[in-house]
């Protein structure tokens, strides 16, 4: 079994607690999650294929819907990727504070 490291934890920690409040502050966020989840529920076939990568044919509607669906799941990462960003951002501000590289006045 391979050893996890402690900071990787806390990393992913850090990255799904700042996607839970990106869901609860943001309303265009919590709506591409909402359309996200419709999609899936209405289409079984799509949740199939990305998730218990099944192989199916789909019919043209699925085809669109499939689509669409990566459109959404891409405006979400854009999101989640700013967040992170400004995560790490505040971290190595922290922690260059933390090692006497940055002084407060």
């Amino acid at each position: 079994m391979e050893e996890v490291r402690l900071y990787e934890m806390y990393l992913t920690e850090a990255i799904e607690e700042r996607k839970t409040d990106l869901l609860n502050r943001n309303n265009e966020y919590k709506k591409l999650r909402k359309k996200l989840d419709e999609i899936f529920n209405e289409y079984p076939n799509l949740q199939y294929i990305l998730e218990e990568n099944e192989r199916l044919i789909l019919n043209e509607t699925e085809c669109k819907m499939l689509q669409k669906l990566i459109t959404i799941h891409m405006d979400i990462r854009d999101f989640e990727e700013k967040e992170i960003f400004l995560l790490g951002g505040k971290e190595m501000f922290l922690y260059l504070k933390d090692v006497g590289l940055i002084k407060e006045k």
